[in-house]
């Protein structure tokens, strides 16, 4: 009878094959790995501060006319590189031509005016030399009583009239000098307010800005181009007035852009008076010439301000599903999921905020097939 049953019961287990389930009873292999693993311990930090702001311009003017015109001409498009000394706008320039032809005239008429008064104080010299020897002569006749007194006064007389007239020519010759000097100065403006109807660009830039429209009126020192000096570019950020105080002046920080690696500057410029409407200090810094780089671009600045004692972990011993965070912490050699919260990624690391402590034994380079519960063998 035992036979009998010890047979059934291994020919219903042979009939059963492996082709059926496990039942719900058998008990699963759980997963092994050899995976590195690192014990978290504190280690100092730099402490960081942070501002935001813009890329600008280190030089950046505004050109505009001097003079009251009409704009005959635009030689520049916004986005346009220009070169020193190039033309940027002209302004019409027909009054001023009359001007500048007007004043040349005059000083042409003063010059032949002077001329005129040279030659009549020549002749006024000459007069007064004559008269001079005259007088001398009779002078001499009279006083041998050779010569009467009437004709003495006469001989001074003449040479009195010889006097004023070389007076006056000299005073004639003193007005037309001063008259050609005026003139002079009245062409050598009309001449520059001349130049000033053609306006060029100061230094070699870009065209970031343009309200000129050919017909319009360009009044004196209103906005007509901006131009910014190429390849010169700097950081301005406005950094919180809690964070002043660990400003100074060839501070080493590093810029961040986006699409772009970080990039190492010093603060060149500290502005001393805080904006009152937001308590803001701005800051600058200088920036190398980059083809990826633009005027108006957002920054981001960082500089440490001390040290602190943190935690921290590599980014590969993280797994990211949407915004929950996890590590594998391994105890007794099984490892186990934990939810953390960590910081941002800074040199390959993350700082743990929270969920982990000094002394846990974190699974530092996470395979896809590892779960909860797996074995690990730390290598």
């Amino acid at each position: 009878m035992r036979y009998f049953v010890a047979t059934a019961i291994i020919t219903t287990l042979a009939g059963c094959g492996g082709s059926h389930p496990p039942s719900a009873h058998s008990t699963a292999v759980p997963q092994r790995f050899t995976l590195p693993v690192e014990v978290l311990r504190p280690a100092p930090a730099p402490v960081l501060a942070h501002a935001s702001g813009l890329i600008e311009s280190q030089t950046r003017t505004v050109i505009a006319a001097q003079i009251l015109g009409r704009i005959r001409q635009v030689h520049a498009a916004i986005g346009q590189t220009v070169q020193p000394g190039q033309t940027l706008i002209t302004l019409d320039s027909q009054q001023l031509d009359a001007a500048t032809a007007q004043a040349e005239a005059s000083r042409l008429e003063a010059a032949s005016a002077l001329d005129e008064t040279t030659a009549l104080l020549s002749s006024a010299r000459a007069q007064l030399q004559i008269a001079q020897s005259t007088e001398s002569r009779l002078r001499q006749l009279f006083s041998r009583q050779s010569l009467s007194a009437q004709e003495m006064d006469e001989a001074a007389a003449r040479l009195a009239q010889a006097q004023s007239q070389l007076a006056a020519a000299q005073a004639r010759k003193s007005q037309v000098q001063s008259r050609l000097q005026q003139t002079e100065q009245a062409l050598a403006s009309a001449r520059t307010q001349r130049t000033h109807t053609v306006l060029t660009a100061p230094f070699a830039g870009i065209v970031t800005g343009k309200q000129a429209q050919p017909g319009a009126i360009a009044l004196p020192g209103a906005p007509l181009l901006t131009l910014e000096r190429s390849g010169a570019l700097r950081a301005t950020l406005n950094v919180e007035e809690s964070q002043a105080s660990s400003l100074r002046l060839g501070l080493p920080l590093t810029l961040l852009l986006d699409g772009s690696a970080p990039v190492p500057s010093r603060i060149t410029e500290i502005v001393p008076a805080l904006d009152p409407a937001s308590r803001t200090l701005i800051v600058r810094a200088a920036l190398p010439q980059s083809p990826g780089l633009r005027s108006g671009q957002f920054v981001r600045g960082e500089w440490t301000t001390g040290q602190r004692e943190t935690l921290s972990l590599p980014a590969s011993a993280v797994r990211e599903s949407g915004q929950i965070q996890l590590v594998f912490v391994l105890d007794n050699g099984l490892a186990h999921s934990r939810m953390v919260t960590l910081g941002p990624i800074l040199a390959g690391r993350r700082e743990i905020l929270s969920g982990l402590s000094a002394g846990d034994k974190v699974v530092s380079s996470l395979p896809p097939a590892l779960n909860d519960g797996a074995l690990v063998e730390a290598k």
